[in-house]
């Protein structure tokens, strides 16, 4: 069975989606010793909702540009990623700060820079993939 450029592209955004899902899962693994030695399970709490907040946008832009791989550049495609994470991780962050004022630098903040910085890496790093099999399969 054939399948249509938008089945492949689909595919290709849910495996993306996918490998981001076990990213957060291998991430919060790694942190979650150091969150707890500095602030116990408040700390393990926050760094769930940093997970979420850059998980969420990250999935949103690996299926735009999976889907849509004919509108624009692999620039074009990092700015909207990190446009729209940075939009997503702000609002986030000051309705938790609203909802749990409890939470400070070490059982929150310092998780969401370090998940910010992580996805934004991994995201970076499979556009430039996708474009670069997009790329040579036109050659």
């Amino acid at each position: 069975m054939q399948l249509t450029m938008s089945e492949n592209s689909l595919n290709t955004a849910f495996r993306r989606m996918g490998l981001m899902l076990l990213a957060a899962c291998g991430f919060w693994v790694l942190f979650a010793g150091p969150a707890y030695w500095l602030r116990g399970t408040l700390a393990l709490e926050g760094l769930t909702y940093a997970s979420l907040l850059c998980l969420i946008p990250g999935w949103v832009v690996v299926y735009v540009t999976a889907r849509y791989p004919e509108s624009g550049s692999q620039a074009t495609a990092v700015l909207m990623g990190t446009g729209l994470r940075m939009a997503f991780v702000l609002v986030g962050m000051v309705t938790l700060k609203d909802l749990r004022p409890e939470f400070g630098h070490y059982e929150f903040q310092l998780w969401l820079i370090l998940y910010y910085m992580a996805f934004l890496f991994l995201e970076t790093l499979m556009i430039v993939k996708q474009n670069d099999n997009t790329n040579n399969t036109v050659e």
